[in-house]
């Protein structure tokens, strides 16, 4: 359910973010700030397929645009595991564990997802 304390999640040194349902930044927390360089004055509003990490498996094939693993689990309700590079700020890619999992309001509907990634 909607309604995670995410001032707790700030502490984390694991990058964690929030997307609506149409993957909209609501939430950016600090350990997402350090593992990334983008600040969350700079990813809160935008949407999450928006140049940012760019998630690409591991022959290089970039995964936001036409095999988001973030878009599957805000269709389908089912949460994602994957190993992936993401695209600092400085151009670097970074092995990355990730996880998704879908986010629900009280009515039982998916209103958004999380994503939590650390360094591998």
């Amino acid at each position: 359910m909607i309604g995670i304390g995410f001032d707790k999640l700030d502490e984390l040194t694991d990058g964690v973010f929030y997307v609506d349902n149409k993957r909209r930044i609501l939430f950016w927390n600090r350990g997402a700030e350090e593992i990334t360089g983008y600040l969350k004055s700079e990813c809160v509003g935008k949407m999450c397929f928006d140049d940012l990490l760019r998630h690409a498996d591991h022959c290089g094939k970039e995964l936001c645009r036409t095999d988001c693993p973030m878009q599957k689990t805000l269709k389908d309700g089912k949460p994602r595991e994957l190993d992936a590079f993401l695209l600092n700020k400085r151009g670097e890619r970074l092995p990355c564990t990730v996880s998704i999992k879908p986010l629900y309001d009280s009515t039982g509907a998916i209103r958004g997802a999380t994503e939590n990634f650390s360094l591998r």
